[in-house]
């Protein structure tokens, strides 16, 4: 089984920077091998984009642990960002972007706001356990 190596804290520190930002209350964020990537979800469905090819770039390698999330950020709270976290099958998410990512924009758009409505209102509870599975693995059980 392959095990999830850690991020490093350089890349960590990229994402918290951007996430303290507030530019959008929607991340798709993405962990491979000692990298990671925030980014924001009209630029990972913009085809050929700087986003769309960093988040389609792991597709070819299942074999490779990665983790993805999807964060939803309801409020500040002293500065800090709070939300809601989705963990994300990878070889779905990858497969939905590339799909979708090739649509107008109008449609594109649509897609989007119905993707966040989903992993947002229909969450599947976990346990524990399963958060720190899926961290090490970056399978979704």
């Amino acid at each position: 089984m392959p095990v999830y190596r850690a991020v490093t804290p350089e890349s960590i520190e990229q994402d918290v920077a951007k996430l303290s930002r507030f530019e959008y209350t929607d991340y798709l964020f993405l962990a491979r091998q000692t990298k990671s990537g925030l980014y924001d979800l009209p630029a990972v469905y913009t085809q050929d984009s700087y986003e769309n090819l960093a988040w389609l770039y792991g597709r070819e390698t299942p074999s490779v642990p990665t983790v993805s999330l999807f964060l939803h950020v309801d409020k500040a709270v002293d500065g800090a960002p709070w939300g809601s976290v989705t963990l994300l099958d990878y070889q779905t998410a990858a497969r939905d972007v590339e799909t979708f990512s090739k649509l107008p924009l109008a449609e594109r758009d649509r897609h989007i706001k119905l993707m966040c409505k989903r992993w947002t209102r229909n969450a599947r509870y976990c346990t524990i356990l399963d958060v720190i599975q899926y961290l090490r693995t970056g399978e979704v059980k």
